[in-house]
């Protein structure tokens, strides 16, 4: 799930500065988790922007995916003329599928964060990184590049505490020493030595696309 937070209403302000009239578009997926995008944060966008004509709110099911947001905008053809702008309540993709579906002007309402693993709402973690090389199966399902703050790809580094705790944060356990217990708890400790060389980052160019077969 892609973690988003609220920008300050001052700085979209200043960015609708010469837009008096606007559709406000959410996401009812990631964003909506998050309370920063749902059907709630909508309406509580809508009355922030009381001062300017609101002409259609709308909350898309997954505004990253052109197909779906496409089909939802044709809804709102004449909403969308009337509108100076475009309000998205939405992480970056979704804000930038808008934008090239509509060729409106389009105002990103949120800040992305990262991927994140839910616990509950209101409390997520980063546990990918989105490398582009996977380790998982040797490392019992923890990601290291994520969890350890050197992104360390082969055991432990020497800055590891007596006590098993990182340096970096003295309050969290080395993500090495936790792979070596999981490791070791199924019976597969030989996994902790297995090498893993270092992401070739030329391979990771951006923008990345990738085409799938069907």
């Amino acid at each position: 799930m892609i973690v988003t937070r609220k920008k300050d209403i001052d700085s979209i302000r200043e960015h609708l500065a010469d837009a008096r009239s606007v559709v406000i578009v959410g996401c009812s997926e990631c964003a909506a988790v998050c309370r920063t995008g749902g059907s709630e944060q909508v309406k509580e966008m809508s009355g922030l922007l009381a001062d300017r004509t609101v002409c259609a709110t709308i909350s898309i099911e997954s505004p990253c995916d052109k197909r779906i947001t496409s089909r939802d905008l044709k809804r709102l053809t004449r909403e969308l003329e009337e509108a100076d702008a475009i309000v998205a309540l939405t992480c970056g993709s979704g804000a930038q599928a808008i934008a090239e579906v509509s060729g409106k002007r389009v105002i990103a309402a949120l800040d992305t964060s990262f991927l994140g693993m839910v616990e509950r709402l209101g409390r997520f973690y980063e546990r990918c990184s989105q490398c582009g090389e996977c380790i998982l199966n040797d490392t019992a399902g923890i990601c290291p590049v994520t969890l350890c703050p050197k992104q360390v790809r082969n055991g432990p580094c020497d800055g590891v505490r007596a006590d098993g705790t990182c340096e970096v944060f003295e309050d969290r356990p080395c993500v090495w020493r936790t792979i070596h217990e999981r490791l070791s708890a199924r019976n597969h400790p030989e996994r902790f030595t297995a090498y893993h060389p270092p992401v070739c980052w030329s391979h990771h160019h951006v923008p990345r696309e990738e085409l799938q077969g069907h």
